[in-house]
């Protein structure tokens, strides 16, 4: 759903070749003034070549930043995703297992009091189904996996203590 981070990871490693290669060809530049031309002509000549240079080195510079960039970014998406398969997870069980209490239960009678169900074979308190049901009743059905609906589902089941 939030797109595959690896091209992210690849374009920043682009720019970061692209950014040595800046730098690389900044190098060159600088070697290419020699120091067997002498005169006003090479001195401004070798001046504006290492002015051209620094540009060149400055634009490494800004392509690494915008890998950094890149990278940070494609991390923060591979959290939100990790975070809402954690969520989907654990939301997830927790409904599954509501939506099997409030399917199931069947009240029973024991020592004349009502209040304890059956699930089963197993004994639940009438607490824990009326839990089960009222989360099956405030959430119908599941979102898609991915969706970041699911982050908003487990605050809202933690909130209410599901």
């Amino acid at each position: 759903m939030y797109g595959d981070t690896a091209v992210l990871y690849a374009k920043a490693r682009e720019l970061r070749t692209i950014a040595v290669d800046a730098r690389d060809r900044a190098k060159t530049l600088r070697a290419g003034a020699g120091s067997a031309w002498v005169s006003s002509a090479a001195a401004t000549f070798t001046a504006a070549l290492g002015e051209h240079a620094d540009h060149i080195v400055a634009s490494a510079d800004a392509l690494d930043d915008a890998a950094d960039a890149l990278e940070a970014h494609a991390r923060a998406v591979d959290a939100v995703k990790t975070a809402i398969a954690d969520a989907e997870r654990w939301v997830s069980d927790r409904w599954h297992d509501a939506m099997h209490i409030a399917s199931n239960a069947v009240e029973a009678i024991e020592d004349g009091v009502a209040g304890f169900f059956h699930v089963m074979g197993a004994v639940i308190p009438k607490y824990a189904v009326e839990s089960a049901k009222d989360t099956v009743r405030t959430v119908p059905s599941l979102p898609t996996t991915g969706s970041r609906e699911w982050l908003g589902l487990a605050d809202t089941f933690r909130s209410q203590g599901w």
